[in-house]
């Protein structure tokens, strides 16, 4: 009996032991057999074949017109009063200039159109400055840009003009008074100043 005992016992114990680390073990392998297979599965899907990225487009539609713009300087005729010019006597006379355009402009006086040269036009002095209104210019405004016929240099006169917005010029005419005696009696006919607008 015993010895049926000790066969039955330590038999049975060891096996049994056995077989469950293998089973254990099969179990294992199985789980990481999986795992490997898995793994190489999605490698194999990164690695290789084509995206079908999603993706949308639209057109904003044809534009109807794009128009560039304009600098438009307007200047009101000049009218010089008709008071006989002597030595040491200045005459004045307003303008106002006008920004039509589409840009801020630096009004600009650019050149003097000359009359016949005489002794009286060549004694002349022209002047220019900004004022605040038409009756401020007639009596009698200090010019802040002075040129005779034979030099005027292109300078910017007052600040720059807004769209929209006008100034008053005024024009001066002097005769120096030390103008040579044979300018007596002359005349000094259609000479003008011009006005350019610069894009600021």
């Amino acid at each position: 009996m015993q010895a049926a005992g000790r066969h039955a016992y330590v038999p049975v114990g060891r096996y049994a032991g056995r077989s469950r680390s293998r089973l254990f073990s099969m179990r294992s392998i199985g789980v990481t057999l999986l795992s490997f297979a898995a793994a190489i599965l999605l490698a194999s899907t990164a690695a290789g074949g084509t995206y079908a990225l999603l993706s949308s487009a639209a057109s904003t539609g044809p534009v109807s017109s794009i128009q560039s713009g304009t600098a438009t300087l307007t200047v009101t005729p000049l009218s010089m009063p008709v008071t006989a010019l002597y030595p040491g006597l200045t005459l004045f006379s307003p303008v106002t200039v006008s920004n039509v355009g589409n840009v801020p402009l630096n009004v600009q006086i650019t050149s003097l159109t000359a009359p016949a040269t005489t002794e009286l036009s060549a004694a002349l002095t022209i002047g220019l400055s900004v004022t605040t209104t038409s009756a401020a210019c007639i009596a009698g405004a200090t010019p802040t840009w002075t040129g005779t016929f034979a030099s005027a240099a292109p300078t910017n006169v007052g600040p720059a003009l807004a769209v929209g917005n006008s100034a008053v010029l005024c024009v001066s005419v002097a005769l120096g008074i030390a103008a040579p005696h044979l300018s007596q009696n002359q005349t000094a006919a259609n000479f003008g100043l011009v006005i350019t607008g610069l894009q600021v």
